[in-house]
């Protein structure tokens, strides 16, 4: 599924808990942090970070523990609630291993919401969620 820049603020608003995930991406950091907090937010709820519901993970951590991912959005969390795993700085490389996740992915596991920087209309990982 593919937003316009006027869908997405919405979307971030007010997400769909039976997604698989999203990816927010562009030139701007900034921009982009701020519809991630309030996707977030809207998801997860004010206390979705204390009440652990919530997994951070790095382009970095991703590439030396491949399976990190699918992991986290499989875990089981103590507190109920919706939760979602944090995917920051996504590149291309990584392609392979979020589409693996967002394949496997089923209702009530974690949302996936990753974040990257300009990517090209062409960009593989552009691709991926789009056509997911």
């Amino acid at each position: 599924m593919k937003l316009t820049s006027r869908d997405i603020a919405n979307y971030c608003a007010k997400p769909d808990p039976n997604r698989a995930g999203i990816l927010i991406y562009g030139a701007d950091p900034m921009r982009v942090s701020m519809r991630r907090q309030s996707m977030i937010l809207a998801l997860l709820g004010p206390q979705g970070r204390e009440e652990m519901r919530l997994t951070r993970l790095s382009s970095t951590d991703l590439r030396k523990e491949p399976t990190a991912l699918i992991d986290a959005v499989k875990a089981q969390g103590f507190f109920p609630g919706q939760r979602g795993v944090f995917l920051e700085d996504a590149t291309e490389g990584l392609t392979k291993t979020i589409a693996a996740a967002l394949q496997d992915w089923q209702h009530g596991d974690a949302q996936i919401i990753v974040t990257a920087g300009k990517l090209r209309a062409s960009s593989i990982l552009r691709k991926t969620f789009e056509t997911h």
